[in-house]
């Protein structure tokens, strides 16, 4: 089973925007075929219009409408931590151009959300280290609380 997580946005950001300014700042992404992933032997990325579906769901159960999905895919059998780095490093890359955002794991549990400039990371979900680790990798303001996902 692949992990796959989505960072769903809503932001005037074009899909073409959003990877080219990942692969302007994450220098260790390479672009495949074509301009439609980046990736490095851990993470695949690719960014799409959100789909129309996508859109209901997500505004149903956070009150924004996504014009944005980023996906994040690990390869399997690689470094679980430097994909894990790089992942929260294009979020919050990309969070400095957003509105609302959630990023969801398998496309139900939420993994952080930002909604009104407040960053909320989701204490029941185990990706990221303890606070320190997370305060020498962002330049945002967080805090940590349970966030069940109305998607399940």
């Amino acid at each position: 089973m692949a992990l796959e997580y989505t960072l769903e946005s809503s932001t005037k950001m074009t899909p073409t925007q959003a990877m080219d300014l990942l692969a302007s700042s994450l220098h260790e992404l390479a672009w495949g075929e074509e301009r439609f992933v980046l990736y490095d032997p851990t993470v695949t990325i690719c960014a799409t219009q959100s789909l129309s579906m996508t859109r209901k769901v997500i505004e149903r159960g956070f009150r924004f409408v996504p014009d944005l999905s980023v996906e994040f895919r690990f390869v399997s059998n690689s470094d679980y931590e430097c994909f894990r780095e790089t992942m929260l490093l294009a979020t919050m890359l990309l969070l400095e151009h957003v509105q609302d955002s959630v990023l969801l794991f398998n496309g139900e549990i939420i993994v952080l959300q930002r909604f009104g400039g407040k960053l909320v990371l989701n204490s029941e979900y185990h990706i990221f280290e303890d606070d320190d680790w997370l305060r020498s990798r962002l330049s945002l303001p967080f805090e940590r609380r349970p966030l069940p996902s109305p998607l399940m």
